[in-house]
């Protein structure tokens, strides 16, 4: 069964940091989709006050809804703390650029999370 789920692994934060050219902080949060012990795929999190960036997402790049559902976790978590604006920049849109053009995704680099999930809907999209 597909799990999506925060990462509590200090050292798991600290790699996907590096492998993302960041340096490790308390501003960093880490989503990783697993099925049993199988990593699937990871999506790193910068929290700026009142803002989040997705900074990082590796996965299966053929799996568009795998990608989205790390998202929107991070997003949602992000939410639920306060956070109303979710950013996606240039950078992560273009290295997942075949990923993205498969989803309903906002194409401001910015917008509020509120209403991202009010709005843009994947479930079953094509």
């Amino acid at each position: 069964m597909l799990e999506i789920q925060p990462s509590t692994d200090p050292k798991l934060l600290a790699q996907y940091c590096r492998q993302s050219g960041k340096m490790p902080g308390p501003q960093y949060y880490l989503y990783l989709a697993k099925e049993g012990e199988r990593l699937l795929a990871a999506g790193l999190f910068e929290i700026d006050s009142d803002s989040v960036d997705a900074v990082f997402y590796q996965g299966d790049e053929q799996d568009a809804w795998l990608l989205d559902a790390v998202l929107r976790a991070g997003l949602n978590y992000a939410a639920g703390h306060g956070i109303t604006t979710g950013r996606l920049p240039e950078e992560l849109r273009q290295t997942h650029s075949a990923l993205f053009a498969k989803l309903n995704y906002p194409s401001e680099a910015e917008f509020n999370i509120t209403n991202f999930f009010g709005k843009y809907k994947n479930c079953g999209a094509v």
